[in-house]
């Protein structure tokens, strides 16, 4: 049996497109914007080819934060500032309460079972920590590792022996730890990268990869209870 999960955040717990149109709705009112489906869609890839450069390492957290509304704005040819709206957008990501209609289900189940758990993100600090207490999940997690505290961010290998440095801090040791999470590039590279057993949860209906890293597949977290019995 697994002994401590390691669980990604946005994608397999928090339902992150729900909690991003939430945040990008309140914030282009603020700025009397009128929202489109197709001014959603130009951001979230703007958003997902900064994130992606993060785990290159081709960018940092600080400048990701402030670019993508720098070429969002650009895009639309939006006088205003980019910085602010970073500092509002990620305010109203804080107070994201959105998560999958699974999540507190099976983390009631995880935790009957005795089976103690984390979250693992390479979120930014205040919107993590918000988001935690806003879901209600918090009780949950004996530690929360955020990529900004860390100093490092996942795929990156010191992600992983950094959280396992704070999870001994916590008088946490697993023997058997399994990570679990939706980002094959991400998550479970990470994971693979760290001799860790992991879980990819394909929510969305995702091609598989033809070299697979993943030790597990699920589309639910549901699924996920019985493979931590393994």
């Amino acid at each position: 049996m697994y002994d401590h999960i390691l669980f990604d955040a946005d994608g397999t717990l928090w339902d992150f497109t729900a909690a991003e149109n939430y945040a990008l709705k309140a914030l282009f009112e603020e700025a009397g914007l009128l929202v489109t489906d197709a001014m959603i869609d130009t951001y979230h890839t703007i958003n997902h080819r900064l994130w992606l450069d993060l785990e290159k390492g081709l960018t940092t957290l600080e400048k990701l934060k402030v670019e993508r509304f720098l070429r969002f704005y650009a895009a639309y040819k939006v006088d205003s500032d980019a910085a602010s709206a970073a500092e509002r957008y990620m305010y109203h990501l804080s107070t994201s309460y959105h998560i999958y209609d699974d999540t507190m289900k099976v983390l009631e189940e995880i935790d009957a079972m005795g089976i103690s758990m984390s979250i693992i993100t390479n979120g930014i600090t205040e919107v993590q920590k918000g988001r935690v207490k806003a879901t209600g999940t918090s009780r949950f997690f004996a530690y929360v590792a955020i990529g900004e505290e860390l100093g490092h961010v996942k795929p990156d290998v010191r992600f992983f022996s950094r959280t396992f440095e704070k999870l001994s801090q916590c008088g946490i040791f697993p023997n058997r730890p399994l990570v679990v999470g939706d980002s094959l590039s991400s998550d479970i590279k990470g994971a693979q990268q760290a001799g860790l057993d992991s879980v990819w949860i394909n929510r969305y209906g995702m091609d598989i990869p033809s070299s697979p890293a993943y030790t597990y597949a699920i589309h639910s977290l549901e699924e996920l209870l019985s493979i931590i019995q393994l």
